[in-house]
């Protein structure tokens, strides 16, 4: 039973963490949280559904086309809903956030199904159980883990290789310098949102034949992308990868040996965890403070 915890916390664990990764990196840039991220992570699933069960295209042609379609959402998001509010403050950023996500919320349910609807998104791989000596191993598993664990090697190696991956860090690191050597900071808030919409797009896809598609999923897995994305340090890259890993195995541990309730409530235990006792988070960056 533990290989078997082991194994389905790991592969929950990384998609919570390409979830965690959309959050931080924006956050990183512009210092905003969205809280929309978990909605256009849905909406990315549904358009998932609808290439691969409604119109037939292949599960691997499914991917880049919602990684591309993930992408779009993200640009639009921050051309109409982000940037006209970003000069008044992040408290204005954070209400657009809300609005864009009753938005797509009402976009999924029109589109759809309503409320109580849901979709489920079929196997990719023969569901036949393997056997790994006294581990039970689910075939769509191991094809979740190994996909995420690409894309995060892909963003990992796009962020310190590319020319828009360092314009990115210099952005985060220092907005001001970063506009005085040339680089256009509205651009690269935009591309960010894009880049972080699209990875929710790839985490869609590989999330979808593990759970169920319906309008109000985004909330509950932006929360636990959030929780792992506080534990590890919301200002860390590497703390969103570890942090969402964490809290796939905490969360399926926790439902295995002490009580399924606590599956959706081990984020919320962390989450306050986490502010109390290290604010920053395991990579978060310390800062000392004058007085």
């Amino acid at each position: 039973m533990l290989g078997y915890l082991l194994l389905s916390g790991i592969t929950t664990g990384a998609l919570y963490a390409l979830i965690a990764l959309g959050i931080a990196i924006v956050f990183k840039a512009s210092g905003a949280v969205n809280l929309a991220h978990g909605d256009m992570f849905m909406v990315s699933g549904f358009i998932a559904y609808t290439l691969h069960v409604t119109w037939h295209v292949p599960y691997v042609l499914t991917l880049p086309l919602v990684v591309l379609a993930g992408f779009a959402v993200g640009l639009a998001a921050e051309r109409i809903a982000f940037r006209p509010v970003f000069k008044h403050g992040l408290v204005s950023v954070l209400l657009a956030t809300i609005g864009l996500s009753f938005v797509l919320k009402g976009i999924a349910r029109d589109v759809w199904g309503g409320l109580g609807d849901v979709l489920p998104f079929p196997p990719v791989v023969a569901n036949d159980p393997i056997m790994l000596g006294d581990m039970i191993v689910l075939p769509q598993q191991l094809v979740a883990l190994g996909g995420a664990i690409a894309v995060m090697v892909g963003f990992t190696l796009f962020f310190r290789l590319t020319r828009l991956g360092k314009q990115m860090q210099a952005v985060a690191d220092n907005k001001k310098a970063a506009t005085l050597v040339g680089i256009r900071v509205s651009r690269v808030y935009m591309l960010t949102f894009a880049i972080s919409a699209a990875v929710g797009g790839a985490a869609a896809v590989l999330m979808a034949p593990l759970t169920m598609l319906y309008p109000d999923l985004g909330f509950s897995l932006f929360l636990k992308a959030f929780a792992a994305a506080v534990l590890g340090g919301l200002t860390s890259i590497p703390g969103a990868l570890v942090g969402g890993l964490l809290i796939g195995l905490i969360e399926t541990l926790a439902s295995g040996y002490i009580s399924t309730g606590l599956q959706d409530v081990s984020a919320f235990i962390v989450i306050m965890f986490v502010l109390v006792v290290m604010p920053t988070g395991l990579f978060g960056e310390r800062r000392a403070r004058l007085v």
